[in-house]
């Protein structure tokens, strides 16, 4: 099967600026400018829609293990489309070549507004995770390459939002040059907990208050309810907790399809798990999956029963999941996406993220944001203002 691409091999102008002068700029890497083009000429290929980018899969896998992410599931072609509900995101990936060799891919999200294309994209995790297969050494030039391909040269999007993880630090700067804005917000993330070697020394490293959440709201729920722990929960009875608390949840409601895939996922992944707590009457209290990878655990769901808030569903879930990895010798925790509040002051390291928005003036690009702004569900908005 023929995937339907469009490519670009000319060489393509790096976006114009206009800096005050004498203003440091520390995230230059990352802003498109006229200094930094590339070593090498690249041609793009832009791959859209599930079906053709599973056509590319074997390239990309290929790629992973080129670029060493193959133990990065993030930028997992199967676990990036898991993710797409085909309502209100357009899968769509970017494969930078020389010739015929790809050296690099971005993963990026077109957002749609039941299914009719918005013009505007998004790409990485809260956490800026999900988001470039590239060497590390060539990352900044894929990134300025890939918006100035989709802003610019193809004019396909007149909006762009990346989540970046980067070890620079600096501050928002706005500006605008040749009809293109670009605004930066820096912020910190810290998901990964490491694991103690025994569930009671890992409770004596909390504070006091972590400590009651996690043993006491567990020790009640217990009495109350008598819950069922299912530390491996099959993918037919994980589908039925995720779609039974589908719209009991208070987390935002996701299309019978995410669970669908999410089902399909752990069908297919040996390394990926769902766990669950059910009450004696048989309710669905909360259902949490992810995957388990070189000692760390990666956790990316977790969905709670909003009828028991009261209970602390999600931090009785989390003293059950740090039992349970513990018991198994598994050495951290990461929360993909980023951690509860519950939890965040024990993680490590602190790590440097940044959204980066970049916005094309078009006439289009302006009435779409003000019927998204009025009328639509505030996750567009989040989509394009920051």
């Amino acid at each position: 099967m023929s995937i339907p691409r469009v490519t670009n091999t000319a060489s393509v102008d790096e976006l114009d600026r206009r800096l005050e002068p004498g203003i440091a700029v520390p995230y230059a890497p990352f802003i498109p400018s006229p200094q930094a083009a590339s070593a090498v000429q690249l041609s793009v290929s832009v791959v859209v829609g599930a079906e053709a980018i599973r056509s590319a899969k074997a390239e990309l896998d290929e790629l992973r293990v080129a670029c060493n992410q193959q133990d990065d599931l993030a930028t997992d072609i199967d676990y990036f489309l898991s993710w797409t509900d085909p309502r209100n995101c357009r899968p769509i990936v970017l494969i930078l070549r020389t010739g015929s060799r790809a050296e690099a891919a971005v993963l990026l999200h077109g957002v749609c507004f039941f299914w009719l294309g918005t013009g505007l994209c998004r790409a990485g995790d809260s956490s800026g995770e999900g988001l470039l297969i590239a060497r590390a050494e060539e990352r900044e030039v894929v990134l300025r390459r890939a918006i100035d391909e989709l802003v610019k040269v193809q004019n396909r999007f007149h909006t762009v939002r990346l989540c970046i993880k980067t070890k620079s630090s600096g501050r928002l700067l706005d500006y605008e040059a040749s009809g293109m804005s670009t605004k930066l917000v820096e912020r910190t993330v810290r998901h990964t907990l490491p694991l103690a070697s025994s569930y009671p020394d890992m409770l004596a490293n909390f504070g006091h208050r972590t400590r009651r959440s996690l043993r006491t709201k567990r020790r009640q729920l217990e009495d109350t309810l008598r819950p069922t722990f299912f530390s491996g929960l099959a993918p037919e009875l994980a589908f039925e907790a995720m779609r039974y608390l589908r719209t009991r949840s208070s987390s935002p409601s996701r299309s019978m399809w995410h669970f669908e895939s999410r089902r399909t996922f752990l069908q297919s992944r040996t390394d990926a798990f769902a766990m669950a707590l059910r009450s004696s009457d048989g309710t669905w209290l909360s259902v949490l999956s992810g995957w388990r990878r070189n000692g760390t655990t990666y956790v990316d769901m977790q969905l709670n029963h909003s009828a028991f808030k009261r209970e602390s569903l999600s931090a009785v879930m989390r003293a059950f999941l740090l039992e349970h990895e513990i018991g198994n010798g598994q050495k951290a925790i990461t929360f993909v996406g980023g951690c509860s509040a519950l939890l965040e002051r024990y993680c490590s390291p602190d790590e440097t993220v940044v959204d980066l928005l970049v916005t094309r003036f078009s006439i289009r690009g302006w009435c779409v944001k003000r019927v998204i702004r009025n009328f639509c569900d505030p996750s567009f908005g989040h989509c394009i203002y920051m």
